[in-house]
């Protein structure tokens, strides 16, 4: 889509304008958060387009959220790699984030799916917040949702970057069991 491809190559205001000529509905302010948040690694005017949608009463779905709490996600690994200087440390707490507690807010009009708690487990790990990973992953099961093998991907590169073995084991069981 042309606003993602203006915002991939870093002429967000250009996207902007493209944005403000066309309908407004879900499908153009989602490719703008979605070039925001992948693009120009710009959070913060991708919330503002949020709240925009908002304003304009366009509901943003699932994968609105999702593009949203993969972008804060990565705002956190880049922050925690530029404090690390060789040492991993815990970040902010990603399921604090305002965009997970909207979602489940939505109750029953936006459910949260496998994909929704991947991408937060997923960013659990890399940001070396293995039991919140690890509580999400319950949390998931416990709401009848199966993992895939990206979702036990991450928990088990987690697990073997901490030489948990006795995780690594207790997981590919599950995975066997199906």
């Amino acid at each position: 889509m042309i606003i993602e491809g203006l915002c991939m190559a870093g002429k967000l205001k250009e996207a902007e304008a493209f944005l403000n000529t066309l309908d407004k509905c879900l499908e153009n302010y989602s490719a703008m958060v979605d070039g925001c948040c992948k693009g120009v690694n710009c959070l913060r005017q991708a919330c503002d387009i949020l709240n925009d949608m908002k304003e304009r009463g366009i509901k943003p779905d699932v994968i609105t959220y999702m593009v949203l709490l993969d972008g804060h996600l990565k705002e956190n690994l880049r922050r925690a790699r530029s404090l690390q200087h060789g040492k991993e440390r815990e970040v902010e707490k990603t399921n604090d984030s305002p965009f997970w507690n909207e979602l489940n807010d939505m109750g029953k009009e936006i459910e949260p799916d496998v994909y929704c708690y991947t991408v937060l487990i997923d960013g659990h790990c890399k940001t070396n917040n293995f039991q919140d990973a690890i509580g999400l992953y319950d949390e998931m099961i416990a709401r009848g949702l199966q993992p895939d093998i990206v979702t036990y991907t991450a928990l088990l590169s987690s697990c073997l970057r901490k030489g948990d073995r006795y995780r690594v084991i207790t997981l590919v069981d599950e995975i066997l069991k199906g």
